[in-house]
């Protein structure tokens, strides 16, 4: 099996502050909690599609970074490949994160190995963070030990955005972006699009970008020139 891969590059459009929830006071509070030492040290984001478990994990990179805190995060589509020996072995005081964790469940090794790094954990050597697509509990990992140690610290759900949230979220982004936004422009975007989340974001950085480099608003002639090429309806949610 493959070497232990680097760690995912630190992704400066992802922060705490940006992350927007009704939640998000709470989430926040709860993961600078864990890398101030003052709260769990065992926390797991759970949710579905777009419930922004990857936007954390990545924020949390800005947040060690600033704090100058030894934080590795890795993807498990990552470490599929790779061999789990030695991914316990990093320095006390490390915080680990594992984002879709659960991609890992049924691989006897990388199991045996979240293991022994739960239990560091539980020792306080280490801290580690992990998102998984639902509660371990209801996950295909065939340790018991397993599962049950990923439940010893703080579980948090995050649920998926409706419609309304999805909303909510492009404007105040927009408006953290500096960019105007109005409500024809917006409603174009997700009348015409996919109204999935992550789409809505990636649209929303090609028009940041070509309004600042054509000092433009950002209007639907802008879109339809950005944007070209609309999603059949059927496919758009």
């Amino acid at each position: 099996m493959a070497q232990l891969p680097l760690p995912l590059q630190f992704d400066s459009r992802f922060s705490l502050d940006n992350y927007l929830s009704e939640q998000a006071p709470y989430i926040r509070h709860q993961l600078t909690a864990l890398f101030d030492q003052t709260g769990e040290a065992l926390i797991g984001l759970w949710g579905g599609p777009d419930s922004g478990k990857t936007h954390l994990l990545n924020a949390c990179a800005l947040y060690a970074r600033e704090g100058d805190i030894s934080y590795h995060l890795f993807d498990a589509a990552q470490l599929m490949d790779a061999s789990a020996e030695g991914f316990s072995d990093f320095p006390e005081g490390t915080v680990l994160a594992v984002d879709n964790i659960d991609l890992l469940a049924g691989n006897r090794d990388w199991e045996a190995g979240f293991y022994r790094l739960v239990n560091r954990v539980q020792q306080g050597e280490l801290r580690f963070l992990f998102s998984l697509s639902r509660r371990p509990r209801d996950t295909g990992f065939r340790l018991p030990d397993l599962k049950s140690r990923l439940g010893w610290g703080l579980l948090i759900a995050l649920p998926s955005p409706d419609d309304a949230a999805v909303e909510h979220i492009l404007r105040e982004r927009a408006r953290l972006l500096g960019l105007e936004l109005g409500d024809e422009a917006l409603h174009f975007l997700l009348s015409r699009y996919s109204r999935r989340l992550k789409d809505q974001m990636q649209a929303l950085q090609q028009l940041d970008e070509a309004a600042l480099s054509q000092q433009r608003r950002i209007t639907i002639p802008l879109i339809r020139e950005v944007l070209p090429f609309q999603l059949d309806p059927d496919s758009a949610r």
